[in-house]
């Protein structure tokens, strides 16, 4: 939320100390998700509303949250390893019916393999149910506490579901793509119970747009879209060189920022020596996604980045899951008939009449 007063402001919610406080935006307004009350904020951590209190540094923010959790002493400074994040593309049509959703949303939403193709994310003929993704990567081998979600309905069709995605964020910490195209429609995604809103530049028209999303909350998680290029909605946009609009980001103001590599998104390749050349050096914390596996984000780590976003069927991940059993054919055997006894006479009706 910084963005709002300026970069060097870091708001904190004044009950918590939290810093996901955000303008609380009039969605159901005249002009829907532009009305808002200036003097009005939310924090999205203990749902308070009311003016934030702003500090110079976020360390200082943070110690204020740690304060407010009664713990005086300062965080001692621990040098953090690579964030491992895997990538989770739902796809949720045909929509199912809500009443579903209230009862098994996690048994119909299929997460499915997913490459770039035509210039839209495009869904793979691999795909298992929520709940058998969420138990492989979830439990104690695996140890996932966050995911990547892309909402490919959303992303392909400017059609998300947030029935299915408020539904999900309950399980674990979720970084969103919900493919918004407009500033206002990127934070749609703090109704739900999300971490963090990812802002995918695949469906923003320009830099111009990343802009208005740092002034409205500086939590929003930029993240541009590579192909050779960074890839806009709005193909007149001339800012396409990667480490140009890398940095034009660090001087809007934000702290950190995702690049997914399209080309080898679902490849299990590798990141491109190429990509991490152009993004080392930046004064971020990049997180690099795009064909990478679970032993790749420890080298990203080496070389600095802050994490990767791993691919949805990794080696690994597809061994946790349930190996399903191969369709064969069977031969249906009817069961022997049982002798029975011959009737007396006169005892089955018959077209004789009566005795």
């Amino acid at each position: 939320m910084p963005g709002r007063f300026g970069p060097t402001d870091f708001a904190a919610c004044a009950r918590c100390g939290s810093g996901q406080v955000h303008p609380k935006l009039l969605v159901m307004g005249p002009i829907a998700g532009v009305d808002s009350d200036s003097r009005s904020y939310v924090c999205h951590a203990c749902g308070y509303e009311g003016l934030p209190i702003f500090f110079d540094t976020e360390a200082g923010r943070a110690q204020f949250e740690r304060e407010k959790k009664g713990i005086w002493e300062a965080e001692p400074a621990t040098k953090k390893g690579p964030v491992s994040i895997p990538i989770l593309p739902i796809q949720t049509d045909p929509l199912v019916d809500i009443k579903v959703l209230d009862l098994l949303p996690w048994r119909v939403v299929a997460v499915t393999g997913v490459r770039w193709d035509a210039g839209g994310l495009t869904p793979t003929g691999y795909r298992v149910s929520f709940q058998e993704y969420w138990d492989a990567i979830g439990g104690p081998r695996y140890n996932a506490s966050r995911i990547y979600m892309l909402d490919l309905a959303g992303i392909n069709r400017a059609n998300p579901n947030f029935e299915v995605t408020r539904h999900l964020g309950k399980r674990c910490d979720v970084w969103l793509d919900s493919g918004g195209r407009e500033p206002e429609e990127v934070m749609d995604g703090y109704m739900l119970d999300v971490e963090r809103v990812v802002a995918g530049s695949k469906t923003l028209a320009s830099l111009d747009s990343f802009a208005v999303l740092y002034a409205l909350s500086s939590e929003v998680l930029p993240c541009l879209d590579w192909d050779g290029r960074v890839v806009w909605r709005e193909p007149r946009e001339t800012l396409v060189e990667l480490h140009d609009v890398a940095k034009a980001l660090r001087g809007i103001g934000f702290s950190a920022m995702c690049v997914m590599d399209l080309r080898r998104l679902g490849s299990e390749l590798g990141p491109d020596p190429a990509l991490l050349s152009l993004l080392e050096g930046l004064d971020l914390d990049v997180y690099v996604g795009g064909g990478l596996q679970e032993s790749d984000v420890i080298r990203l780590g080496e070389r600095g980045f802050a994490g990767g976003l791993v691919d949805p069927f990794t080696p690994v991940i597809r061994d946790l899951l349930k190996t399903p059993k191969p369709e064969a054919p069977t031969e249906a055997i009817a069961p022997a008939p049982a002798p029975r006894p011959a009737p007396a006479p006169r005892t089955v009706p018959d077209s004789t009449g009566l005795p």
